[in-house]
């Protein structure tokens, strides 16, 4: 299955990119070819339509950490023919409140017309590896 992981934070963030890494390297083991993208530098001319499942994975902002970034809604809006897609919503945990900020991006993948059909808030990297095996 051919599959884009979508990522909303800078490169810089070491435990995320950790996190990216393991997961797709996870995903890829179990035959998936993965893209991964970050959306807040590269995803300009982003097209949905080679891929058949679309991992968003995004970090809480702030403490409590309940918003998602308006750049999600965004990018999500310009990749077009989203509509009947399967996809998955990632959080990577910090701040008090990950699950409702993992509700609020399924919230958003959802208004896009996404079927979603995983999601969970990713706690470090070994957790990591065991999501991408279940990502598909």
């Amino acid at each position: 299955m051919r599959m884009l992981l979508l990522y909303f934070f800078k490169n810089d963030d070491v435990k995320a990119s950790g996190i990216i890494k393991k997961l797709i390297h996870s995903a890829s083991s179990n035959g998936h070819t993965m893209d991964s993208v970050c959306a807040l530098t590269d995803a300009e001319n982003l097209c949905a339509a080679p891929y058949e499942y679309v991992t968003v994975v995004v970090t809480c902002q702030g403490m409590f950490g309940r918003k998602v970034s308006p750049a999600v809604t965004g990018v999500l809006s310009r990749m077009g023919s989203a509509i009947g897609k399967k996809g998955c919503a990632l959080v990577i945990k910090s701040g008090l409140f990950p699950w409702k900020t993992c509700n609020n991006l399924m919230s958003v993948m959802e208004k896009e017309g996404m079927l979603l059909d995983y999601s969970d808030v990713v706690l470090n990297s070994d957790h990591a590896a065991y999501v991408g095996k279940r990502l598909g």
